[in-house]
């Protein structure tokens, strides 16, 4: 079973995102912003990274930017409202494959896991 960080500034999505993430097989875990997603990714690395990108405290493209330079590597889903090309050239930059907007539909973030999944097999 793949563990997968769900990092969200709302308690709602965190718990809908869960909830899909849980039904389709993999175990989840939350954070509700960037600053506690960093210190759950250095304690016990995820298999995989939900990230919203408007949050308090640390945003999701300052958590890329983190990853990057502590040289961490694993698969991120960006979750987002609106991407902005230029939102979506930085994370590009930054390593992302994958871009689900919201509210995301339990197919669609289904697909996107066992994208990843199936890929790091």
């Amino acid at each position: 079973m793949s563990r997968v960080l769900i990092t969200d500034d709302s308690l709602l999505q965190r718990r809908t995102l869960a909830a899909i993430v849980t039904d389709v097989g993999h175990e989840a875990d939350t954070a509700c912003n960037g600053q506690e997603a960093l210190q759950k990714i250095k304690a016990n690395p995820p298999d995989c990274l939900l990230l919203d990108m408007l949050m308090p405290v640390m945003d999701g493209v300052q958590v890329l930017e983190q990853l990057e330079a502590q040289d961490i590597k694993l698969p991120v889903i960006v979750l987002t409202a609106d991407v902005q090309e230029w939102l979506k050239d930085r994370c590009l930059e930054l390593g992302v494959k994958t871009f689900l907007n919201k509210p995301v539909k339990q197919d669609q973030l289904r697909q996107a896991l066992e994208h990843i999944f199936s890929a790091a097999v």
